[in-house]
């Protein structure tokens, strides 16, 4: 393991810290999977169009707002060196900055929903889909709000190294959201059958409720003045260092998601069963994205921590436990989709119609799930990996990689080979394996050789 990170070796202590910050975290966002997973499940069972058009519609959507996630989010890091430096009068102001650019997303996003109809009419999938595409998009996008809040309330618990009640509230927000969802979709009890529109009815639902949660929690904590949650104002200074620090981030998560936006639409022209298929796939991928995405979140705040309070070798330690326990999760799940994908694809067959119907889906899933395994390692080492990077600070390296591989490993030879060299959906898939490696290896490298060490985010 020295190759990817030099320093101590992780220990028990360390182990016991990772689990303990991120555990939560991983659970919260495990949720979020649940509800994403079991919201197509309930939605292709209503419609196969409507499961083509969710993940194209969602991710058209997340393009965007992740801009904001990303930046807005990073406030667990500055939270998390705050603290580390015993300077904790700092972090409430640094939450409100985060507060006031999610009010600066939650504009952009529904302005951004009245683009619905060009947009997907580029996308060139079918009047019947693009309808779809339409509702579900305007939906989520006009319930932005509370997704972009609850990321910067969500942020102080981390970066306090509280993440238990972010695990507690995205729990209850999953026990709202699921049944909400199957009654809103398919119209049972008193509720009207919305079909895709009822779930991103549902989804805007939850959202609601996390943020309240989150707030209540936030405003009856005893050491609310102590962190000087009350200077509620915008702070030139600090909302300038959010954007230097935190915007490299968002971009970097902007990028990424624009890169598989981007394929996702690109499939969509070799016809609706590899786009259902490769949907179906990335859905699947999802049970295992998200837990990584709060391990790195995890990896993160410790870093930030242990920076903030000048301890190097503890941060290179602290990256090799997240790194060690993320591998955990994730070996035995691309065992599941390497060696029984049939039963997982079988969950997204829709009610109506025969078992030979799906079958082309499912037989294009097994193969998109093929090549998930594959990346799947790699994402998970660059997934710690850039984590580390962005607790210290170093987003700017991080978004530049990931533009130039996201560009040159899968725009453009995707593009090439789908549009005028006749790929199809294996030769396709291809791409975003290949970009997901090469972003790794690069991350690592910088990991092991970069300036990430004497970065300074916050003033002694």
């Amino acid at each position: 393991m020295k190759l990817w990170f030099k320093g101590p070796s992780a220990h028990g202590d360390d182990y016991r810290r990772v689990l303990t910050i991120s555990l939560p975290l991983v659970a919260g966002m495990a949720s979020t999977t649940v509800m994403e997973f079991t919201d197509r499940i309930f939605v292709s069972n209503h419609s196969v169009a409507e499961v083509a058009a969710a993940t194209p519609a969602g991710i058209a959507y997340f393009l965007p707002l992740s801009l904001f996630l990303g930046t807005v989010g990073y406030v667990s890091v500055f939270i998390s060196q705050y603290r580390g430096a015993k300077m904790t009068e700092r972090i409430g102001s640094c939450l409100w900055q985060g507060l006031w650019l999610a009010l600066v997303g939650t504009l952009f996003m529904a302005a951004f929903a009245l683009c619905a109809t060009p947009l997907f009419e580029l996308a060139g999938h079918g009047e019947t889909i693009a309808a779809f595409e339409r509702i579900y998009f305007r939906t989520l996008c006009l319930g932005a709000f509370f997704s972009l809040a609850s990321t910067a309330l969500s942020g102080y618990f981390s970066g306090m190294g509280r993440t238990r009640p972010v695990m507690l509230v995205n729990l209850v927000g999953m026990g709202v959201n699921i049944p909400l969802d199957y009654c809103l979709i398919n119209g049972i009890g008193p509720f009207p059958e919305l079909g895709i529109f009822g779930a991103g009815l549902a989804t805007v639902a939850s959202s609601a409720l996390i943020f309240v949660l989150f707030a209540r929690l936030l405003i009856t904590r005893e050491d609310r003045d102590s962190i000087g949650l009350t200077h509620w104002e915008p702070v030139p200074e600090l909302f300038k260092k959010l954007l230097q620090y935190g915007l490299p981030g968002g971009l970097h998560l902007f990028l990424d998601i624009f890169a598989f936006t981007f394929f996702i639409f690109l499939v969509g022209r070799l016809g609706q069963t590899a786009l259902a298929a490769t949907n179906i796939a990335l859905s699947i991928n999802s049970l295992a994205f998200m837990p990584l995405h709060a391990f790195a979140s995890g990896a993160s705040v410790l870093v930030g921590n242990h920076l903030g309070a000048g301890e190097i070798p503890q941060a290179e330690s602290a990256t090799g436990a997240s790194l060690h326990l993320a591998l955990a999760y994730v070996l035995p799940l691309g065992a599941l989709f390497l060696f029984v994908p049939e039963p997982l694809i079988n969950l997204f067959a829709p009610g109506a119609g025969t078992p030979a119907d799906f079958a082309p889906v499912r037989d294009a899933g097994v193969i998109c799930l093929r090549f998930v395994v594959v990346y799947l390692l790699f994402d998970t080492v660059g997934f710690i990996h850039s984590g580390a990077l962005a607790g210290a600070g170093d987003t700017r390296y991080i978004m530049w990689i990931t533009l130039a591989c996201a560009l040159f490993l899968m725009i453009l030879p995707a593009g090439v080979g789908v549009l005028f060299l006749g790929w199809g959906l294996t030769l396709a898939w291809c791409c975003p394996t290949v970009y997901i490696a090469g972003l790794c290896i690069a991350t690592v490298l910088r990991y092991v050789r970069g300036p990430w060490r004497s970065l300074k985010l916050v003033e002694r």
